[in-house]
């Protein structure tokens, strides 16, 4: 006898552990700060890499007009102050939008683990039905022998 609760529950738990499972249980092993920590770190050295990028093709494509910027000790730390003022709103702008994306992230996975844990409940209780009514069974017909 085929039951069908069941085995939509086994369908649902596999095609999840096939897609999602291996991400989000080593996520679901980290506390959130723990995960916002190394998410964030990520984010901050490519914005960095990112910007050191741009900075040097800047300098390679316009030199003319990166080097007349500096022609004098004043200009030189003027343009100096603003490449760091540039870099640091930069920096923060993407660390708000981490900060905002990974905490959503982080929530979901928590959701998605919630329900497969809610549904290996179900599962759980099922076949405790099933072994309960095996048992139940075998019991009936031990007393009739």
């Amino acid at each position: 006898m085929l039951n069908n609760e069941k085995i939509t529950l086994m369908t649902k738990l596999s095609l999840y552990e096939e897609k999602h499972f291996k991400d989000e249980i080593t996520t679901s092993k980290l506390f959130k700060s723990d995960y916002l920590s190394s998410k964030m770190l990520g984010s901050f050295a490519c914005v960095t890499l990112g910007y050191i990028l741009i900075m040097v093709l800047l300098f390679s494509y316009l030199p003319e007009v990166m080097f007349g910027l500096m022609t004098t000790t004043t200009s030189f730390i003027i343009m100096m102050i603003g490449m760091i003022l540039i870099y640091i709103i930069v920096v923060v702008l993407y660390l708000i939008y981490s900060y905002a994306f990974y905490s959503h992230k982080f929530k979901e996975i928590r959701g998605h683990l919630k329900e497969y844990n809610g549904d290996l409940k179900t599962l759980h209780r099922i076949q405790e039905q099933e072994y309960d009514a095996i048992i139940d069974e075998l019991e009936e017909e031990m007393e009739d022998d």
